[in-house]
Formats: C-alpha cells, structure tokens, sequence
C-alpha cells in the first residue's frame, strides 16, 4: 500500500511555523504563535506545559511490568478483535514502512506491530508495549490526544510536545464500548509522513468501525436473545465455545463437547453411534465416544435445565440451539443481516473434527453467497471484516462498487483490492 503524503501538515512551511510558536512557549506571553498552529495541538501543548512544565526536556515514558502487560491484555475487549485491526490495518501498515499500536483508556501500548525497521527505530523513544503514551505522560501524541478528546487527531512532526518524537508523525482514532460510549481504546498509525497522509485517517475510522461492529454484534454477551430457543451454543467466530442459558447465565464449554452438542444440532433428528463416531473423530473410537458422551449427558443434567442427550440415535431433547444452526435457518429465510448477527466467524474454527469441518465448509459458503448476491452494504461490511474475508477480492470489488463516493471507507477497499490485485499477478 502507498499512502499519498499530506502536503498541510508535513509541509515545511508549517513545520516553520510549529518550531517558531515552541521556540516562544517558553516566554510570558506565547499566545500570538499559538494562534498559528491547529487549535487541537494548541490546547495540547497547554495541557502539556500545566504537567510537563518548559518545553525541550525529553520525555520518557512509564511502563508496567511484563506480567501486568499480560494480564491488562488477556482481559481487555480488544483481545479478540486484534486479527481484524491486523487484518484490515497492520499488514498494510508494514507493506508503506508504519507501526500500528493499539492501547488502552488509559494510554498504555498494549501492543505495538507493523514494520520490523520502523519498530526497531520506534523502540528507542519508548513506543513499546506496556509504555504509557498518555498526554499526562508523553504530552501531545496522536493517541495520548485523541484519549483525552475523544476525537481522531493526527500529529506531525514538530508538533509532537515531546522533541524526542519531533522525527516522527502518527495519527489515531479512538474506540469506544457500543453500549454506552465510553471510550475503551485507542489505535494508532505512526511512521514518517505517510502516517499523516490523506488516505490515514479513514483507514483507522474503517477498521474502528469494523472493531465496533464485532463488539456489537459478535463479542459481546447479548447480541442473540436466548428466549426463542431457550439455551444457545455459540460456536462460531474465535471465542471458547460458551453457553448461553435460558436463565440468562453464561458457561464455556469444552471442546469436545462443543464439537458434539454442535453436530447434534445440526443434524437435528439425530445420530447413531457409527454415524456420530465418524464425524468426531473420523475412525473407530469405541469407547472414548461413549465416555465422552456419558460426560456431557452428566454436565447437561447438571448445568443445562431441560435440555437432555438421548441415545439410539443420538439426539438433543429440549430448548437448545447454535448459533450456527440459527444462522442456517436465517439464511433459509433470506435474512441475510441476521445470520451475520447470528454466526460470528467460522463454526469452531479450531476443530479438527470431520463432521465441524464439513459444517464449517457448509455455512461458510452460504454465508459468503448470499452476501454476494443479496446483502446491502452495511451486511457486506459486516463480513469483510471476516478472517475468510481478507483476500476476497469480488467481494472487496463488489463493496467498491456499492460504496458512495464520499464514504470514509472507500479508502480502505481501494487499497484492499490494490494490495489484492498486486498478489494476483
């Protein structure tokens, strides 16, 4: 991907400007220069010098321990929708030479990828996981910034409170929780100029866009209501496979069993023994089926109130569905957006299972079909963001076609089917 540069900010006449109104911060009366530069970067400098004092003192910046780097990360939201902004971000962001960090409310890095010889340069001011790039911290950044005003914002260069950082430029958007706004993160681009360039920011709006699409309908623990069918199995997308109850509460369920309850769903009247063995494992396991099995009957009585597994066929009597099973019927009826809502990704992505792979395969296809063929924009956004997705280049063509020409993500598709239209050759 190359990034056309931003001729305003990266201009050196600018640049003149932003080092004249630094060089008078330190006088008693700095308003005259301040006047000339953006009224963002104004209002952060001012923030800067109530906490950092004078200007020209390099600043470092506080880090936590690796073990509480690990434990913020394995229990933060944007855990699970890191492949996406990899996906729709990173891997473009290394092929134009930038780094894209994704940190948290509080400005902390959680994780810094991108380029290998950028990342090596960037190590040296301290923008590493675990470092806090707050402007109570760094001052002026492109996510320090945007953490405190809630808004995109794009620094470059000389703008940058700290001097450690006046080599560089970044931009970044933050990322806010869909249930009530808060702000939970932050991502961020950052490189040379091209960090700065016209086509950074809608970049970063598309895939936050695309984060906070996952949030609402995939990742967070409401977007299917369990009273028509009782209890749901969520199988699909790169969580555990977990349990929503009829009762509103919520299990994880192991592997095996996830494979099996999934397979029995979807083959609704049921399986025999023969039959079931085959798709589970793929050959003659005999006993390890029906231990297996006498588990999950005891783990069902116990936490899964009138669901039951029968026997001769295998079957499930009771309230319990997957949403890979509603997703299928959705798409039955033609409703496109609510098999989206329904199947979050891939059915259990991680099984190896004979009769998972064929269902994975199955729904897959229908899946990425009627999108083609029947769903609006909105759905289609829906699934580019899909691992499946990534390097699909009709549907990226057919999202180009259908997208208006003001949108803010048209940025994202040109550069996608140009990257994707690169590898073809």
């Amino acid at each position: 991907m190359t990034l056309s540069l931003s001729g305003h900010l990266s201009g050196a006449a600018y640049q003149r400007v932003v080092e004249r109104a630094r060089g008078e911060l330190a006088g008693p009366d700095h308003r005259g220069m301040l006047g000339q530069i953006r009224a963002e970067v104004a209002e952060s400098w001012r923030r800067s010098l109530m906490v950092h004092g004078g200007v020209g003192k390099p600043l470092e910046p506080r880090l936590v321990t690796d073990s509480d780097l690990r434990e913020v990360r394995q229990g933060h939201p944007l855990a699970p929708v890191l492949p996406i902004i990899r996906r729709l971000l990173v891997e473009p962001a290394a092929d134009a030479s930038l780094i894209v960090a994704v940190g948290n409310a509080e400005g902390h890095l959680l994780w810094v990828e991108g380029d290998d010889q950028a990342r090596r340069r960037a190590d040296a001011m301290g923008f590493v996981p675990g470092a806090d790039w707050s402007e109570a911290s760094m001052g002026t950044s492109a996510p320090g910034t945007a953490l405190y005003s809630g808004r995109p914002v794009q620094v470059s260069r000389a703008e940058h409170f700290n001097p450690v950082v006046h080599p560089w430029s970044c931009s970044a958007v933050p990322l806010r929780d869909p249930a009530d706004g808060r702000i939970v993160g932050v991502i961020d681009l950052t490189g040379g100029d091209e960090a700065i360039s016209p086509l950074a920011l809608p970049l970063l709006k598309a895939a936050a866009e695309a984060v906070h699409s996952a949030w609402r309908e995939h990742l967070l623990p409401s977007p299917v209501p369990a009273p028509v069918h009782g209890s749901i199995l969520h199988v699909t997308g790169g969580l555990p496979p977990r349990l929503a109850g009829a009762d509103g509460a919520w299990r994880e369920i192991p592997g095996k069993h996830a494979e099996i309850l999934t397979l029995l769903t979807w083959h609704g009247a049921g399986l025999d023994g023969a039959e079931l063995e085959e798709l589970v494992y793929g050959y003659d396991a005999g006993t390890t089926l029906r231990a297996e099995v006498h588990r999950l009957r005891r783990a069902l009585e116990a936490g899964v109130p009138g669901v039951a597994l029968r026997a001769r066929p295998y079957r499930l009597e009771g309230a319990l569905a997957t949403d890979a099973v509603l997703a299928r019927e959705a798409l039955r009826r033609g409703e496109v957006s609510v098999a989206l809502g329904h199947a979050a990704g891939s059915v259990l992505p991680r099984s190896e299972a004979p009769g998972i792979v064929e269902i994975r395969h199955h729904l897959g296809l229908a899946l990425r079909e009627a999108v083609l063929e029947d769903a609006g924009i909105e759905d289609l956004w829906t699934y580019l963001a899909r691992p499946e997705a990534v390097g699909d280049l009709e549907l990226w063509m057919t999202a180009l076609k259908m997208l208006p020409a003001d949108s803010p993500r048209r940025a994202l598709a040109v550069s996608t089917v140009e990257r994707l239209e690169a590898e073809a050759r």
